[in-house]
């Protein structure tokens, strides 16, 4: 699922479009220390598999998959059918929750009872013993310029229900942000303010005393500020990844995609301690993010559109909003890149240069306990 266009990779396209398919891969066994291109899924040849009928909801975007310890994963939050920008994201956001077996190519709706408002935007990680929090997005009802701080968990498995955290994030309220798992620490990273613009803030969210730190303030680390780009954290916990996303300048008239790749040791994490290594093979922003048991991040998909974008338009100004996202060249990604975290790796390899799904962006994908993509 996510934003695409037809055809294969890196093909123009308006953002306002959006169709969706639910697809799966079949790893039959834990990935061969080489990873070399076009076999790095499974030395016995198991690949991509679509999954068969339609999936039981809506085509969506911008919805995030959280793995569970049975085998199956959610599928949380997102958009609805078109979006376009402006006020229009705002209107189709959902409040969706689904959980998939894909053993079974079972979807079962947990919706009934979610108890936060409808979002996108948001960032989602599951801990170990299968607790999924979720933090921010976007919008409060009414108000599509409003950003949440607001933070949820929720635990399928034991069985305990959504619940609001009681604590006060360091800053406002913020979208597309990245978050991931230390321990029992969140670290987020970048997003989207509406007073602010891009962020490069990042921040530590102590699951268990649910108090934030504040690492390094807005502007000190020297990686540009971005929103919808991706973090992850190296199996061993000492270093934290950053890649992707989108920078904003001008009050976020004018935008650019981003192709770097950033790290950071921890737990110190000092701003002047970040480090660029290696590009990824494209710019691109909304890139999806896992690292399998084998210790590879592994990132698929994204988009990307000319530096030369400039947004005339206010975010109020629907109609303008479509138009500017309707004219504006969108390529869409069906790549699947991977970094190894065992030796700090500076260096992107591209395990795959066209997949066999279509290209999309802001699309939901994770590794389950089993293996499976």
């Amino acid at each position: 699922l996510g934003s695409t266009r037809e055809g294969g990779s890196l093909q123009p396209g308006a953002r306002a479009a959006s169709t969706a398919a639910m697809l799966s891969v079949v790893v039959a066994a834990l990935l061969p220390q080489g990873l070399a291109q076009n076999s790095w899924l499974s030395s016995q040849g198991v690949g991509w598999q679509q999954m068969e009928g339609l999936p039981p909801w809506q085509p969506h975007t911008g919805s995030i998959a959280a793995p569970l310890s049975d085998g199956t994963m959610l599928l949380i939050g997102g958009q609805a059918g078109r979006h376009g920008g402006a006020n229009f994201d705002c209107f189709n956001c959902t409040r969706e929750v689904w959980r998939f077996d894909h053993q079974k190519a079972h979807w079962t709706d947990l919706s009934a009872d979610v108890p936060w408002d409808p979002r996108w935007g948001h960032s989602v990680v599951t801990k170990p013993d299968d607790t999924v929090w979720m933090l921010f997005g976007c919008c409060e009802k009414g108000k599509p310029t409003v950003m949440f701080r607001d933070v949820w968990t929720y635990n399928p498995v034991s069985g305990a229900a959504w619940q609001q955290i009681k604590t006060e994030p360091p800053f406002e309220g913020i979208q597309a942000a990245s978050v991931a798992l230390r321990g029992s620490s969140l670290w987020v990273v970048g997003g989207w303010s509406q007073q602010r613009g891009t962020l490069s803030q990042v921040a530590v969210l102590d699951t268990e005393s649910l108090k934030w730190t504040l690492k390094s303030k807005n502007g000190e680390a020297p990686f540009p500020t971005r929103a919808d780009h991706a973090t992850a954290i190296s199996p061993d916990g000492k270093w934290l990844i950053l890649f992707g996303g989108q920078h904003a300048e001008d009050g976020g008239r004018k935008w650019n995609r981003c192709h770097d790749t950033w790290r950071v040791p921890l737990p110190s994490s000092q701003a002047n301690e970040w480090e660029q290594i290696g590009d990824l093979k494209a710019a691109r922003s909304s890139p999806s993010v896992f690292v399998l048991p084998s210790g590879w991040l592994i990132t698929l998909g994204g988009h990307w559109t000319p530096e030369t974008e400039l947004l005339e338009s206010k975010q109020e100004d629907r109609e303008g909003m479509e138009k500017h996202h309707e004219a504006t060249e969108f390529r869409t990604y069906n790549d699947v890149l991977g970094l190894n975290l065992n030796d700090a790796s500076k260096t992107w390899s591209v395990l795959e240069t066209q997949a066999p799904w279509p290209s999309r962006d802001d699309a939901a994908a994770g590794v389950t306990s089993d293996g499976t993509i």
